[in-house]
């Protein structure tokens, strides 16, 4: 995991460097320290959970509140396995093989839901002038594809595989989000594998590039096919020059924990998602798609919250104070 830097002030926007709010020797020492582990600096997982680590501080409950930086989804699962961090972000896939002990993981891992994250679309992205249609027309092509180890790389295999294209099919380019989009726009990489829009690294590239999301295109059903996607709509204008509403990879994210964190803590966390993601979603819009989720509840039940892995117990708790679970 990267280094951190402590942040003493009150938070102001997004961080753009791991966050630590500390609220200093006068707090009971019974109070828990809650680390959050989420992807690299500048993503969407990152910035969200700054925005949660604040909320955490404020509500006074907390000795200390931190989002960390570590290289994704995948290796959150295994930082809460060892008990480093006590909350990860990640996506369903993750979940679900790291339950199963699946690869990337050699070891089953006892991880539990603790609240939604919110569903987004998976995409790639190029330039508007760019030959590249369709995920079929990528074979041979430069494509950023994420950072080594991270979520969105292991996203690209399997997405790639459902389309029955590997990584010797491409040019792999492996770099995170910012570095990604900058490769795309200094014509270094033909493609960029994208998600959770708005986040900043598109934002930038299509303010200063034209650029265009890439269609499922024959591959769409076998794609869809995978039990841990859906289909949403990519919308014109999801960002900037994005010319019409393509179909796109719906993509279920989470916050976890192993099955040993406390009832109390993850009570505690999953109740600050609920009261608090419509504020949060004025600074990080992503957090919007949480009412989509709760909504599914209705009709499916708790299942809707067990996104890859059991409720935690002590955030079942929270859903039914809330009355969002009967």
């Amino acid at each position: 995991m990267e280094k951190k830097v402590q942040i003493c002030t009150a938070f102001a926007g997004v961080a753009s460097a791991a966050m630590i709010i500390t609220s200093g020797a006068a707090l009971a020492a019974s109070k828990p320290d809650i680390r959050i582990s989420t992807g690299r600096q500048g993503g969407a997982y990152y910035n969200m959970a700054a925005v949660v680590a604040d909320a955490l501080y404020r509500s006074g409950k907390v000795k200390s509140a931190t989002a960390e930086s570590s290289s994704g989804g995948p290796e959150n699962m295994r930082l809460l396995t060892k008990g480093t961090v006590q909350i990860g972000a990640t996506d369903m896939v993750w979940s679900v093989k790291a339950r199963n002990g699946e690869k990337p993981y050699k070891q089953k891992h006892d991880i539990y839901t603790v609240a939604p994250l919110g569903q987004w679309p998976l995409f790639f992205v190029t330039p508007a002038g760019s030959k590249i249609k369709t995920i079929d027309d990528l074979k041979g092509k430069r494509v950023a594809v994420g950072a080594r180890g991270s979520g969105m790389e292991n996203h690209t295999r399997l997405i790639l595989g459902a389309a029955g294209l590997s990584f010797k099919d491409i040019k792999p380019i492996y770099l995170s989000f910012r570095p990604g989009a900058r490769a795309v726009k200094d014509g270094k990489a033909e493609a960029q594998f994208q998600c959770c829009v708005p986040n900043p690294a598109l934002t930038e590239l299509s303010e200063l590039s034209r650029v265009r999301g890439v269609e499922l295109g024959s591959a769409k059903s076998k794609i869809l096919a995978l039990p841990v996607y859906g289909e949403m709509t990519l919308k014109k204008g999801a960002f900037k020059g994005q010319p019409r509403d393509i179909p796109a990879i719906a993509d279920v994210n989470a916050w976890y924990a192993h099955k040993s964190l406390s009832n109390d803590i993850a009570y505690l966390y999953a109740k600050t998602i609920i009261e608090n993601y419509k504020t949060f979603a004025k600074k990080m819009p992503q957090f919007s798609t949480v009412a989509d989720i709760h909504a599914k509840v209705k009709t499916a039940g708790v299942k809707a919250l067990e996104i890859g892995a059991p409720l935690h117990p002590g955030a079942m708790k929270a859903y039914k104070e809330a009355g969002i679970l009967k």
